[in-house]
């Protein structure tokens, strides 16, 4: 009996002993709950949005980029060398105006892309109009100068109705005017390329991508940025801007001082039309040894005209800051001068010039707004 409960005993024993246990969760699998391994994936929410907003595609697109519409129609005067643009906006104003003297000017060796300037007069004697439209102007600097390159297409208009295009891949060079010690000056101009037909069934587009093939610019290697389309800031007379502008009496003052805050000294003296007026460049140069800025305040232009002759007087106050500090005023007239473009028959072009200027030294304080009232008299 004892050996019967013994053995009941023992498998019982073995029973319990072989049977499933629940297993109790250790302390660390605990340390991962389920719901944090789920916040690690970010939700859609959390994503960053890739497309910028409205306010931040204004930031990214200035509007001093934008292309400004420019008026170089027959009813204004534009000769304008500040930039490669505005040559070309002068280019098409000068035949818009028929002056061509002037638009063969703006070439260094016209004869090789034009011909004599009795064929190149000939050729477009019956422009109406014509317009321009330009592409990317590129950029390079090499051995003191700055070259540009522009496919360029020119849309004329016949005075009897007929329309058709040229086409040019231009290269600008752009000599620096501070590298020039003494006259004469050699400024912007177009150094190579002509005017080639355009076929008809040849859209703009098309005959813009292709006009410069075949060249051997090195501006799109260069890999600059395009420049500007736009006209340059008159205001702006600081070393920090270029003006180049014969457009007027203003703008040519205006240039005159930029040449001189530059240190572009034989710039300066090169928009004196009689350089007999202020007398040898080396006395006119060191004469600025202790000018540092001039900034300047135009008064109202008075023109006048005959015979051919185009005549200008621009009233200025002009603050100079020089070398040591101190601040002058000065407040006079300049004269300028001007044969009427469609009358000037040989090379060279004669822009409009300075012939005269009268200035004296006035009080810091006094407000020289009636003295240029009376500084041209």
């Amino acid at each position: 009996m004892k050996q019967v409960m013994i053995s009941i005993i023992i498998m019982v024993f073995m029973i319990t002993a072989c049977s499933p246990q629940t297993a109790t969760p250790t302390q660390g699998l605990e340390l991962i709950p389920s719901v944090e391994l789920t916040e690690l994936i970010p939700t859609l929410a959390s994503t960053p949005t890739l497309s910028p907003t409205v306010a931040e595609t204004e930031v990214v697109t200035p509007e001093t980029n934008l292309d400004i519409p420019v008026d170089y129609s027959a009813a204004i005067y534009l000769d304008d060398r500040s930039t490669p643009a505005t040559l070309l906006y002068s280019l098409a104003n000068a035949i818009n105006r028929h002056e061509f003297i002037r638009a063969y000017s703006y070439w260094s060796s016209p004869m090789d892309y034009l011909g004599i300037l009795d064929a190149f007069t000939n050729n477009y004697a019956n422009t109406s109009s014509v317009e321009v439209n330009i592409g990317d102007i590129l950029s390079e600097g090499a051995a003191g100068s700055i070259y540009y390159s522009a496919p360029v297409i020119f849309t004329f208009t016949n005075s009897d109705t007929t329309i058709y295009r040229l086409s040019s891949c231009f290269l600008f060079r752009f000599p620096q005017p501070a590298n020039f010690g003494e006259p004469p000056i050699d400024l912007l101009h177009i150094s190579k390329g002509g005017l080639n037909s355009v076929p008809a069934d040849i859209n703009d587009s098309d005959a813009m991508s292709s006009a410069c093939n075949g060249t051997d610019y090195g501006t799109v290697a260069a890999g600059n940025p395009p420049e500007s389309h736009n006209l340059e800031n008159l205001v702006n007379q600081n070393p920090d801007n270029y003006i180049d502008n014969r457009s007027g009496a203003v703008e040519v003052v205006s240039s005159l001082f930029n040449a001189i805050n530059r240190k572009e000294y034989v710039r300066a003296f090169s928009y004196w039309q009689d350089p007999a007026a202020v007398g040898n460049y080396a006395d006119y140069a060191a004469g600025f040894a202790d000018t540092d800025l001039i900034t300047a305040t135009f008064g109202t232009v008075i023109s006048d005209a005959g015979a051919g002759q185009y005549y200008y007087q621009v009233p200025v106050t002009q603050t100079v800051q020089t070398m040591s500090g101190t601040t002058k005023i000065f407040v006079g007239c300049y004269t300028l001068h001007l044969a009427n473009p469609g009358m000037q028959a040989t090379m060279p072009f004669e822009p409009l010039g300075i012939t005269s200027g009268k200035f004296a030294l006035v009080a810091n304080d006094l407000d020289t707004t009636g003295l240029m009232e009376r500084a041209c008299n």
